[in-house]
C-alpha cells in the first residue's frame, strides 16, 4: 500500500489530552512534563531513542502506567481526575498534609486556602515533592478515586491495547483469547462473540486458526490475532507498543499491513516504533521523544525533510 492509497481521514475533536504528564519509578524520572494532544482519526507516531519515555508514555494514556502526576483526558473526562500532585482535596486526605499543616502551626485550617497554595508553589518547585511519595500519598489518592467512584475499567473497554510480546492467554484457543474480553464484560453474548471473532480472523486469513493455542502460530500471526482481539472490543482508539519490534523480519510486513488497513479505515491510532517507512507512510503527526520530553511534533514530510531539533537530526541521521 503506498500513500496515494491511504484514505484522508477527517481529523476530529479531541479524543486524548495530555497535560503536565511526569512519571516516577523511585528516583529514576522518565517523563518530565509531556503535554501533547490525540484528536479523533489521527495516526500519531512517536519515536525515539530507547529509553526516551516512549512506552511510559503510551501505557499511561489508560493507566497501565500511573502518572506520578499530570492529567490524562479521554473523550472529554479525566482518567486521572486531575494532577494528583497538585489537587488540594488528595493533599488533605494525605496524613503528610497534616503533618505540613501542624508544622506551620495552622492546626485549626483557617488558613487552609492560602496554605494550600503555598504547598503547590513548593511542590512546583520540587521542595515537597519527595514529601508527597510514598504509601500514604498513594493511599490518599485511592481514597479520592472510591470517594468520586472513579472507574477507569469502563474507559479502557474503548482504548485497544497491542504489545510488544502479544500477550496472548497460552491456555486459550485463539477464538476464547478472541472471546473472553466481550463476553465477561457482558458486552456481548458467547454466539455474538464467536460471530465477531470469526469474521475478525477472516479479515486477516486466519480463520482455520480459530481453534488452535498461540503456542502453535507464528509471532506474525500471534500480533495480527493480539490486534484483532483488540478490535473485539469495538475501541475509540488504538495503542501499539512497539508492535513490530520482537518479530523476525520476514513477519513484520504481514503486521505493518493489517496496521495499515486499519488506519485506512480511519481507526485513531498511536504508534510507538522503530519502523520509519510506516510513520513517513502512515503518520498524520509524528512525535520525536528524548530524554522524557517531546522535542519535535511535525507531519511526516516537515519532520523527515526539515527537522529543528538538534538531537532528532542525530537520531534520523543513525536511523535512516
Amino acid at each position: 500500500m503506498t500513500e496515494k492509497n491511504l484514505k484522508k481521514t477527517d481529523i476530529g475533536e479531541s479524543l486524548i489530552q495530555i497535560k503536565g504528564l511526569y512519571k516516577y519509578f523511585g528516583e529514576l524520572q522518565v517523563l518530565k512534563g509531556v503535554s501533547t494532544e490525540i484528536k479523533k482519526g489521527e495516526k500519531v507516531v512517536i519515536i525515539g531513542p530507547s529509553g526516551s519515555g516512549k512506552s511510559t508514555m503510551l501505557r499511561c494514556m489508560n493507566l497501565l502506567e500511573v502518572p506520578t502526576y499530570g492529567e490524562i483526558w479521554f473523550e472529554g473526562k479525566l482518567l486521572t481526575p486531575v494532577d494528583p500532585y497538585l489537587h488540594p482535596e488528595i493533599m488533605r486526605l494525605s496524613k503528610t498534609y497534616k503533618k505540613l499543616i501542624t508544622e506551620a502551626g495552622n492546626g485549626d485550617y483557617d488558613s487552609q486556602g492560602k496554605f494550600d497554595a503555598e504547598i503547590i508553589a513548593d511542590i512546583k518547585k520540587n521542595d515537597l515533592l519527595k514529601r508527597f511519595e510514598g504509601k500514604d500519598y498513594k493511599s490518599a489518592i485511592k481514597k479520592f478515586y472510591k470517594a468520586n467512584f472513579f472507574n477507569v475499567d469502563k474507559t479502557r473497554q474503548k482504548i485497544g491495547m497491542v504489545f510488544q510480546h502479544f500477550n496472548l492467554f497460552n491456555n486459550l484457543t485463539v477464538m476464547q483469547n478472541l472471546t473472553l474480553a466481550p463476553v465477561e464484560l457482558k458486552l456481548k453474548t458467547k454466539e455474538q462473540a464467536e460471530e465477531k471473532g470469526m469474521e475478525l480472523l477472516k479479515r486477516i486469513g486466519l480463520e482455520d486458526k480459530a481453534n488452535v493455542y498461540p503456542s502453535t502460530l507464528s509471532g506474525g500471526q500471534k500480533q495480527r490475532i493480539a490486534i484483532i482481539r483488540a478490535l473485539a472490543m469495538e475501541p475509540d482508539v488504538m495503542l501499539f507498543d512497539e508492535p513490530t519490534s520482537a518479530l523476525d523480519p520476514e513477519m513484520v510486513g504481514e503486521v505493518l499491513e493489517l496496521m495499515k488497513e486499519l488506519a485506512n479505515d480511519g481507526m485513531t491510532m498511536v504508534v510507538v516504533t522503530h519502523e520509519m517507512g510506516f510513520a513517513r507512510e502512515v503518520a498524520s503527526r509524528i512525535l520525536f521523544m528524548d530524554d522524557g520530553i517531546i522535542k519535535e511534533e511535525n507531519s511526516p514530510k516537515e519532520f523527515f525533510d526539515d527537522p529543528k531539533d538538534e538531537r532528532l537530526k542525530e537520531f534520523l541521521s543513525k536511523v535512516l
